[in-house]
């Protein structure tokens, strides 16, 4: 009993070295920059319709091994003040590029991305950052995960981050009148947070403190309908994150997806965070997603591994209803999902599938 009210101090302690004064945004930094994320799949559940891009590996590191193809992603965004803001107008924005590579014994994902704004209704300054992650579906139902990560943020002085990411991703086969329900817990942000980069905080002065140390995050997702047959169905799917950066705030990210034959995806999501409304900030507007998948076949007959596919996608939100956040991008899955039972043939004959 000693010990567990020694180390509950020590960790309270170690908690109020890190005064907790994020920018505006702060907490949202690894969103911004990619359309899927920015409209509700910046989620340790892998969002409504479930879609992991290489940069939700920030979110929840284990979202990364449900991947069965060689993946590619590239995106960027535009941050518009068109209002002002002290006598501010102007441009920001960002960008994301990684790639998600399954192997036998676990998928393996890098991410760079890098973010610019220094308006100061979202003043997290410039700054570049780099994630590898490794994950593995350990039994088909329960997934794990950890990232390593390392940023240099630069233009307003600077000062750099380093630390790591664990996840845990839990899929239900059914869970009451739910499908595909998939419950997410990461713990994000174990290390160094920026601590001496000027940029304004909540109240106004220097921040200091973000991203938020030790981020506990937690989440669940299903679909709650399928309407018409497999090929033609429509679905209805949901999102929901809590998470406590530092522990010292309360933050939401919710999501609503829709799906039309795996064809087409739009998502409706909407975040808040309790300190930044209480210091003045204003709500978000919701954002919207939509995104559209293509098949490109190789020229090589009979060659499925070499069919490829598309997904182009676009996503917008009114970010504190004063900036116009507008991003755009497109993944690239190499190959095709082998979904196929293997066969057995003897003596040049085929005689049965192992089913």
């Amino acid at each position: 009993m000693k010990k567990s009210l020694a180390l509950a101090a020590v960790f309270c302690a170690a908690m109020n070295l890190y005064a907790y004064n994020p920018p505006f945004g702060g907490e949202n930094l690894f969103k911004l920059t990619n359309p899927d994320l920015l409209s509700g799949s910046a989620s340790a559940s892998g969002g409504p319709i479930f879609n992991v891009v290489p940069g939700s590996i920030s979110f929840n590191p284990a979202l990364a091994s449900k991947v069965e193809r060689t993946m590619l992603n590239a995106s960027g965004t535009l941050l518009l003040d068109v209002y002002g803001e002290d006598g501010y107008k102007g441009l920001g924005g960002g960008f994301q590029a990684g790639a998600v590579i399954p192997s036998k014994w676990m998928v393996f994902t890098a991410l760079a991305e890098g973010i610019f704004s220094e308006n100061p209704v979202l003043d997290v300054g410039n700054n570049l950052n780099l994630r590898l992650g490794v994950s593995k579906e350990v039994i088909p139902s329960v997934s794990v995960g950890l990232n390593l990560y390392g940023g240099y943020y630069f233009g307003n002085g600077s000062d750099f981050i380093v630390g790591a990411d664990l996840g845990f991703l839990y899929s239900f086969e059914k869970l009451g009148f739910l499908k595909d329900a998939r419950l997410g817990i990461s713990l994000l942000n174990m290390g160094k947070p920026l601590s001496s980069y000027e940029v304004l905080g909540l109240d106004g002065s220097g921040a200091s403190g973000f991203p938020g140390i030790f981020t506990p995050r937690v989440s669940f997702a299903a679909t709650l309908f399928r309407l018409g047959s497999f090929d033609k169905r429509f679905t209805c799917a949901f999102s929901s994150d809590l998470y406590f950066p530092t522990f010292q705030n309360v933050a939401w990210d919710v999501a609503l997806g829709f799906s039309f034959k795996d064809f087409v995806n739009f998502n409706v999501g909407w975040d808040g965070n309790l300190r930044e409304i209480m210091n003045g900030s204003g709500l978000s507007w919701p954002s919207f997603g939509l995104s559209m998948h293509f098949t490109l076949k190789s020229d090589a007959k009979g060659d499925e591994w070499m069919k490829t596919e598309i997904v182009p996608s676009a996503a917008y939100q009114n970010i504190y209803a004063k900036i116009h956040a507008i991003s755009a991008g497109a993944t690239l899955y190499m190959g095709s999902v082998d979904d196929d039972s293997p066969q057995i043939i003897l003596w040049d004959e085929e005689l049965f599938d192992e089913d």
